[in-house]
């Protein structure tokens, strides 16, 4: 048998981290060197950015202006300004404009998810052709604007280059392994490089999870006293609920009482969230509150006929409402004591019907040009996410109780830019605020991209994860006779009776697997195969029997180079496969026992894996 290959390990010098969002994006990076290596004395360089109303943001807006061409012209705020001016002269050098393009990865995302393209992006066609090239500029801007930052401080005064540099790049929780692998490839399209070592993806619930274990923040109480995170007791338990511009991601964590130095996190529940991001929140408001206003008859025509003019209005419904501040009603509920007053001039007012510009006027307390959204509206659209959002937390809860009782300080922390929200922060503090500890970072926008570069610094700082699913590979096992289906009978080339299509569990859903802990499991390969392909596969089901059951989806394919054994019959030839489920991403290292060594084997991600839905567990 072959020894493992040995590769010399990366020692990064810089860790850069990129938190690429729905609504907004940005980096962060910090020196790797002795005085940094506790986490209380790590300074983190963040960049910032100015919002339309002044105010410093460590995200730039997640928008692209392409030219004719197609080519990328100006990126965050500077293309959402450029553009303005554009959309106001009627765009006369046909230049096109995106954003929300994160979360269209998948082809069948629903239609919220589908990017915003106005301008000549909106004939780009299929978003699948042009969403994984708007990606890569994005972050190849990030990438060269990061090290251009890090360049002009030469490197924190210690001389080091790009080559010492380590990436990390946030994701959802609720991403699938394909999408994972597409914005890895992207990151590598964009010029960052892609081997594991220098480039790591962290789920965006665990890199708040370290942010808020290391940063003191508030209590979300009457008060409002500060308040931290208890990560001294052992044992203790918290949730974070992630709150973005595209997704709401939940998971809990636990300190691990064997834990030295630094507190180590162990994952104690089960990644869950949605598309309840406050992207949605918008999405709602051209649904419901437009087309009431316009009737929906009408809104249909005007997607059609004034597609920049409604993109504007609802550009100024964003505007207004990150604004908008929540009071406390006389029954304790967040409410909006004022209504929000948006314009609607030019081009928009003057294909309304008379009716509709007779409707507005009224509702606008006689006022035209204008549509006035009631304090009930503006309650009615926040309840759209955030009630599914403390439903999703409930659930959260009762999983985290079905793992025992605890023993330190149970806590839910609130992180993201939709955190910045009084109503979501209010109403969660309303509803758990009297069973838990309920905490806000500091900087909760920064959670997520101070957690990514305490992660690249460190990655194990996370201890273990819980597996979302049931991951098993696809292999044939021996015939049972009124057990298996007929048809999956076969004879192999031993002339054994085999079954067909057998699900060989490698992981429970649910089971803790730590970090850097594998699983090995052996498989007999045909003698003729060169490249041996596996498929891997994952069920919600707790005992799948066959990958052919419902709920159980292919995920991907492992490929093991197994040429130096070609022709060595079948019950000699032996390959070792090992699994590691306790990173962010799925790892397979394949060794061939007829003198091949250990290998990082290929994996293909299945596209389609995710789209059939929640079934069969």
């Amino acid at each position: 048998m072959g020894k493992p290959e040995q590769r010399k390990p990366f020692v990064a010098k810089v860790v850069v981290a990129i938190d690429f969002g729905t609504h907004g994006s940005g980096f962060a990076w910090a020196t790797v060197q002795d005085l940094q290596d506790l986490s209380e004395n790590r300074r983190i360089a963040y960049q910032t950015f100015k919002e339309e109303r002044g105010i410093s943001y460590p995200k730039d807006l997640t928008s692209v202006l392409v030219d004719v061409h197609g080519d990328a012209k100006a990126f965050g705020y500077e293309a959402d300004k450029l553009w303005q001016v554009e959309n106001s002269r009627n765009n006369p050098n046909g230049y096109g404009y995106a954003t929300r393009f994160k979360m269209a990865l998948r082809a069948d995302a629903p239609p919220a998810d589908v990017p915003r393209f106005v301008g000549n992006l909106a004939e780009a066609g299929d978003p699948a052709s042009v969403v994984p090239a708007l990606i890569a500029a994005y972050l190849r801007h990030l990438y060269t604007t990061a090290l251009k930052d890090i360049e002009a401080t030469n490197y924190g005064g210690l001389g080091f280059s790009a080559d010492d540099i380590r990436w990390c790049i946030t994701v959802p929780a609720i991403w699938k392994d394909h999408e994972k692998q597409v914005m890895r490839d992207a990151a590598a399209a964009a010029g960052i490089p892609a081997d594991e070592e220098r480039l790591l993806l962290v789920g965006e619930p665990e890199a708040a999870a370290v942010y808020c274990a290391l940063t003191p923040g508030t209590l979300l109480e009457t008060s409002r006293p500060e308040g931290r995170l208890d990560v001294g007791t052992d044992g203790s338990r918290f949730m974070v609920v992630d709150c973005g511009g595209g997704t709401v991601d939940i998971t809990s964590y636990q300190i691990r009482p064997e834990g030295v130095g630094d507190d180590r996190l162990a994952e104690i529940g089960i990644a869950d969230g949605g598309r309840l991001g406050s992207a949605y929140i918008n999405r709602h408001f051209v649904t419901e509150v437009l087309a009431k206003r316009f009737g929906a008859e009408e809104l249909e025509k005007l997607l059609v006929s004034r597609p920049r003019e409604i993109a504007a209005l609802e550009d100024h419904w964003e505007r207004s409402k990150v604004g908008l501040t929540s009071e406390t009603g006389a029954d304790g509920s967040p409410t909006f004591t004022l209504p929000c007053t948006l314009d609607v001039h030019g081009r928009l007012w003057e294909a309304l019907s008379p009716p509709v510009k007779e409707r507005l006027t009224e509702l606008a307390y006689g006022e035209p040009y204008q549509i006035v959204i009631t304090p009930d509206e503006i309650v009615d659209l926040h309840e759209t996410v955030v009630g599914p959002i403390l439903e999703t937390i409930e659930e959260q809860r009762r999983i985290v109780v079905d793992n025992g009782p605890r023993t330190g300080v149970d806590q839910i922390v609130v992180v993201g830019g939709f955190s910045r929200s009084t109503y979501l922060r209010d109403r969660i503090a309303q509803r758990f605020g009297g069973k838990v500890k309920v905490v806000m970072p500091r900087d909760p926008a920064s959670a997520v991209l101070g957690g990514a570069v305490h992660f690249a610094y460190d990655p194990a700082v996370i201890w273990g994860r819980r597996s979302k699913y049931t991951y098993g590979y696809e292999c044939a096992m021996p015939f049972r006779e009124g057990v298996d289906p007929a048809g999956k009978h076969f004879r192999n080339e031993l002339g054994e009776e085999m079954c067909s299509d057998r699900f060989r569990v490698v992981v429970e859903r649910g089971a803790q697997v730590t970090v850097g802990e594998t699983r090995n499991h052996e498989m007999r390969v045909p003698s003729t195969e060169v490249r041996f392909k596996l498929g891997l596969f994952a069920t919600y089901s707790d005992d799948p029997q066959y990958t052919t059951e419902a709920g159980c989806e292919r995920i991907g394919t492992v490929t093991a180079d197994v040429s130096g054994s070609v022709g060595t019959r079948m019950d000699k030839r032996k390959l070792d496969i090992y699994y590691a489920f306790g990173g962010t991403e799925i790892a397979v290292e394949t060794q061939d026992r007829q003198g091949g060594v250990r290998l990082r084997a290929t994996i293909e991600f299945s596209e389609l894996y995710g789209r059939r839905g929640r079934t069969g567990g």
